[in-house]
């Protein structure tokens, strides 16, 4: 009797364990698979990696670069530092008074070594000069399949002012009053062309087909892009921007 009763007892002593066991089995499946994905998947499709970016703009680049936007600023210098073809120097702290206006870590960027800046620098907030020498390998890659060129050097209208949204009937403050936004005219590409977002985008049709992926591409890395599909006001510029909303236009 004593027998049995022991034996029952040993058999509810395992049913405790049972579910602990079968948990435990799942995890080891889920952390093996993890590790599995981790070693397969190249390194830009996966969120939880940290930015490279140096890798082409992959399925988790843009969520990477926003928890480079969210992280302490010496995460986000330290990967500029580390950018192997990023140009670019620490900017001084701007602060203007009786405004927001102004940043505290900016970058002044020049563009890469291949692919500089035209008619020169522009000081951006750090996430976005990461963002903006990734784009750059990207237009590069466009010029190429769509114009048959290397990209030489990309246009812009600059990055900061201190002025509120415009069309804006809230008085938000733009995203240009912290240099967090950069606005792109055009781009000059290795045989002396020159593509104008204002000239080209309804013109020639490998210009469009280019203008249009260059647009495309930098959804895929900014936390908003606005094209002339957005409205008048962005006719002649393609505008990107770090800001908290999301937008593809």
């Amino acid at each position: 009797m004593r027998r049995a009763s022991r034996k029952h007892g040993a058999k509810r002593h395992i049913k405790r364990y049972v579910p602990l066991f079968k948990i435990l089995v799942f995890l080891s499946l889920i952390g093996g698979i993890g590790w599995g994905i981790d070693k397969a998947v190249p390194h830009q499709h996966l969120p939880w990696r940290a930015l490279d970016a140096d890798r082409p703009v992959g399925l988790a680049t843009k969520t990477q670069l926003f928890r480079v936007q969210l992280s302490p600023s010496q995460t986000c210098v330290n990967l500029a530092l580390a950018a192997q073809d990023l140009s670019s120097v620490p900017a001084d702290p701007k602060n203007v008074k009786d405004s927001p206006c102004g940043w505290g870590v900016a970058r002044v960027h020049y563009g890469s070594g291949a692919v500089p800046l035209s008619p020169g620098e522009a000081t951006m907030q750090c996430p976005l000069s990461l963002g903006s020498y990734i784009w750059s390998r990207e237009i590069d890659t466009h010029a190429q399949k769509y114009l048959g060129a290397d990209l030489s050097k990309i246009v812009h209208a600059g990055t900061y002012s201190c002025r509120r949204q415009r069309g804006n009937g809230s008085g938000a403050w733009s995203e240009h009053a912290f240099a967090n936004a950069f606005d792109v005219t055009g781009f000059m590409l290795s045989d002396g062309r020159v593509i104008s977002v204002l000239k080209d985008w309804d013109g020639d049709k490998d210009r469009r087909k280019f203008l249009r992926a260059v647009r495309d591409s930098a959804c895929d890395i900014f936390r908003v892009t606005l094209s002339p599909d957005f409205n008048a006001a962005h006719k002649d510029h393609f505008h990107v921007d770090m800001g908290p909303s999301t937008s593809c236009r």
